[in-house]
């Protein structure tokens, strides 16, 4: 279908919005959030090292429970990290499609007002469950972090 003049406009703006959200759909399926990742794997190593030595006898340890806490902080960290990862990407799915219709709907044609609702309160559904979840994963790698510290600390 042929696009009326005065609504070019509006359909390109549309339209270089939705070849932004592909974008950011792709990099949602490939992106892992690096830093945190990284930091929790690397204190979740630390952990492992720290109670080798404990085993080996190198290191004396007199109450363990501030490690465990510590490592189930990175270790839940990770895996709301990767939900967030999954949840972002069903976000911007969702927004994908809900443009595709907006660009439809603007060259003329009928599209489902309902369906259209749907995919827009998925993507409010979905970035709030990203958003906790990041919150999420930040919160306890930070407290992990603050733990593994307060830990080796204790150790002088």
């Amino acid at each position: 279908m042929v696009v009326k003049k005065k609504d070019q406009l509006k359909y390109n703006a549309w339209n270089e919005h939705l070849n932004y959200t592909r974008e950011r759909t792709n990099y949602s399926i490939r992106r892992m959030d690096l830093l945190i990742i990284s930091i929790c794997g690397a204190g979740i190593f630390i952990i492992f090292q720290t109670l080798k030595e404990f085993k080996i006898g190198n290191v004396k340890i007199e109450d363990s429970t501030l490690l465990l806490i510590c490592g189930l902080c990175f270790l839940v960290a990770i895996i709301s990290n990767f939900i967030s990862q999954k949840t972002g990407f069903y976000s911007n799915n969702n927004e994908e499609k809900f443009i595709s219709l907006e660009l439809s709907k603007i060259q003329g044609e009928k599209i489902d007002d309902c369906k259209q609702e749907r995919y827009d309160k998925n993507v409010e559904k979905f970035n709030t469950a990203t958003n906790i979840l990041n919150l999420t994963s930040i919160s306890l790698m930070l407290i992990g972090l603050v733990l593994l510290a307060v830990f080796n600390f204790s150790l002088f």
